[in-house]
């Protein structure tokens, strides 16, 4: 049997990348008590789920006796050989002390060492002297996507709570998205006020059809104390969805203002002002990644309880996977203020770290930048701001 011997790291992916890359039989980590607490029942199901079954094997270690890390690592290793086993060292993740104590055990011990570049996805084979090597063992045909990210991280994907609005698929849907995001880009100040306006004052039929008395819908928007406050400004929106077949038989003339929605899809992205944006960025990522998702629900714990109030949930707009690397993706449209962008912020900081860990990017995708505060916030938080269009930045 291949016994990989592991420093049990903060870092998920970088005590599993071995058993993603190699089919090793078992796994032994070294860590320290609280980490293989946290990490424990992730990491074991993990391998079993997706390595074949693969064993684990933890070992609670001091912080700072070298000597008393080295008893321990000795006796682990004396027990696998005693076994009949192939030993290996994966330094990936590694701190000084448990190097140390690796490197000096691997001579003794003829253990070939090994570390993973996660970011890049490079092997880099450490056994200078050794006769063996850890690509002696039989690479195993591994599929990373962000379902096994998540779970790897204790989280899960809940596909329950997925809208079907978000469904990007339908090539005449995707077509419809970039129309919908060419008005978007016109009508940048305007847009989410105009999805306020059709979701409170415009209820559509059954059959997608909106019918309103003209002189009352003029009324509203003369009172509405924002930029959408004249029929004028409203119709310049809606003629233009109509010109795109987005709106169909629209009409507002003879005291009526009435129209049919092209379809489902179309009306929900209308009644959500922020959807739009998100599935045009999801279109982008999605070319360019190995794995993309747009309106995902993360579970904290991964256990679905199907119950109201008991799961612990976050929302995260886009989610990509390149290689070993997620990208989490929140998008907002229309004013950028200093509440919503420093939710925005912390709330993107916060998923990320959780379900994502050191390697994971942040991007916040922006139709109006916000303030030259909020953007050096962003930075030092390694969040990178994007602007989708040339709309100007808030006060």
């Amino acid at each position: 049997m291949n016994v990989v011997f592991e420093f049990l790291s903060d870092e998920p992916i970088e005590n599993l990348i071995t058993s993603m890359r190699f089919k090793i039989g078992k796994a032994v980590y070294f860590g320290y008590h609280d980490t293989i607490e946290k990490l424990k029942d992730s990491t074991t199901n993990f391998l079993k789920k997706y390595c074949d079954g693969e064993q684990a094997v933890f070992h609670a270690m001091s912080r700072s006796d070298v000597q008393s890390m080295t008893k321990t690592m000795r006796q682990a290793i004396e027990y696998e050989k005693s076994q009949g086993n192939s030993t290996y060292f994966d330094m990936t993740g590694g701190e000084e002390a448990i190097l140390i104590a690796f490197g000096l055990l691997a001579g003794e011990y003829d253990t070939p060492m090994h570390a993973f570049d996660i970011e890049k996805n490079k092997l880099s084979r450490l056994e200078e002297g050794s006769s063996r090597s850890i690509t002696d063992c039989e690479p195993r045909e591994f599929d990373l996507d962000l379902d096994k990210y998540v779970e790897m991280h204790g989280g899960r994907i809940n596909y329950n709570l997925h809208k079907a609005s978000k469904n990007i698929d339908d090539p005449e849907f995707s077509e419809d998205v970039e129309k919908l995001w060419s008005i978007e880009n016109d009508f940048t100040e305007e847009w989410n006020l105009l999805s306020i306006f059709l979701r409170t004052h415009m209820m559509p039929e059954a059959s997608l059809e909106v019918n309103c008395d003209l002189e009352k819908t003029e009324s509203l928007l003369r009172s509405a104390n924002n930029r959408l406050n004249t029929l004028e400004k409203f119709n310049r929106i809606m003629d233009r969805l109509g010109a795109e077949g987005l709106l169909q038989d629209l009409r507002h003339s003879d005291g009526v203002y009435s129209f049919r929605y092209k379809d489902k899809a179309v009306r929900d992205c209308l009644r959500d002002g922020g959807s739009t944006l998100e599935l045009y960025v999801y279109k982008r990522e999605q070319a360019d990644s190995n794995d993309c998702k747009v309106g995902v629900h993360l579970d904290w714990d991964g256990v679905l309880h199907y119950s109201p109030g008991i799961d612990v949930l976050n929302e995260i707009d886009v989610l990509t996977l390149k290689g070993n690397i997620p990208t989490f993706i929140s998008c907002k449209t229309g004013k950028m203020g200093p509440s919503n962008t420093l939710h925005a912020l912390y709330e993107l900081q916060t998923v990320a770290e959780r379900f994502g860990g050191k390697y994971a990017k942040k991007v916040l995708v922006t139709s109006r930048m916000p303030a030259e505060v909020y953007i050096t916030r962003a930075e030092e938080m390694e969040i990178k701001i994007e602007q989708m269009n040339g709309a100007g930045q808030d006060e």
